[in-house]
């Protein structure tokens, strides 16, 4: 069992998942990350709001994320743990080209990420119907502040709860932006299957959420998202992190923490979980200060 005190003995964790690995500053990255159509990526984002690109990222290493999520739900933990591992942090700096041709060169990583995995089993769940961000995330037509990305790491299907979303030139037609589930006209909804090895993106005001997983569905759904943005702009957080140098084990792992009461609202979570996160934030600080 992983108690809030022994959380922070880094060992726990390497022993938990030896599939995967936790560096102080990450692993090097070896820029391992397919191609992308640039002209039609952009198209496609300012006309409806998202992107979807179906193989840019190795499966391999893909596969090795999502045993160590089936190995902290298996543990009882949150899937969100896996961000313990420098190769969650890897996926998205693959993506760099991606998020240069979007964000230009100053990315920096916003404090704001989960993992996700919707089990069939359980009535599992995505998010909510919702806007990442409810501030300004775009000026005008082609400059962007802040983006999503969202990494598969098994198929999500409408059977285990993909993503869908209200494509950006639909909600254009509404009287007024859409604010409540019950004002989208159903027939403007989109569901995005997509399967390992594809990288989702879209605004921050892009109206979204994850479906519901049929009982009948094959296998859990399981994701990763993490947010981002031009550094070039006023911080759209309290502190930004470093594309290139994502935050060592202890501090990785009260960031982690301090997610699930940022995300309670969109994610049931019960108080034991809580306090668990709130006692390993403490530990955390009591380590840094010594």
């Amino acid at each position: 069992m992983i108690t809030p005190q022994n959380a922070t003995d880094i060992k726990v964790w390497q022993k938990l998942n030896p599939q995967l690995s936790i560096s102080e500053g990450g692993s090097p990255d070896d820029g391992r990350c397919g191609g992308f159509d640039a002209g039609v990526l952009s198209d496609r984002f300012w006309d409806e709001g998202y992107f979807l690109i179906r193989d840019i990222l190795p499966t391999d290493d893909l596969m090795k994320l999502r045993i160590g999520i089936e190995a902290l739900v298996a543990g009882g933990l949150s899937p969100a743990l896996i961000y313990l591992y420098d190769e969650a942090w890897d996926v998205f700096r693959r993506l760099r080209p991606l998020l240069t041709h979007f964000l230009g060169d100053r990315v920096a990583l916003l404090p704001h990420f989960w993992a996700w995995h919707v089990d069939p089993r359980t009535d599992g769940s995505g998010w909510p119907p919702h806007r990442d961000y409810q501030g300004e995330s775009v000026i005008g037509d082609d400059m962007l502040i802040s983006l999503s990305l969202w990494v598969p790491l098994s198929n999500a299907t409408p059977d285990n709860g993909c993503m869908h979303v209200l494509p950006r030139n639909f909600e254009k037609s509404y009287q007024t932006p859409v604010s409540e589930p019950s004002q989208v006209r159903l027939q403007d909804v989109r569901a995005l299957p997509a399967k390992p090895g594809a990288v989702m993106g879209w605004r921050q005001d892009l109206y979204h959420w994850g479906g519901r997983a049929s009982p009948h569905a094959s296998e859990p759904r399981i994701s990763l998202s993490l947010e981002f943005q031009n550094a070039a702009f006023d911080p759209l957080a309290n502190e930004l992190l470093a594309l290139d140098n994502p935050p060592a084990f202890l501090q990785r792992l009260a960031l982690i923490a301090a997610q699930f009461d940022k995300y309670r609202h969109m994610q049931s979570t019960d108080a034991k979980t809580l306090n668990w996160a709130q006692e390993v934030i403490n530990a955390c600080s009591a380590l840094a200060t010594k």
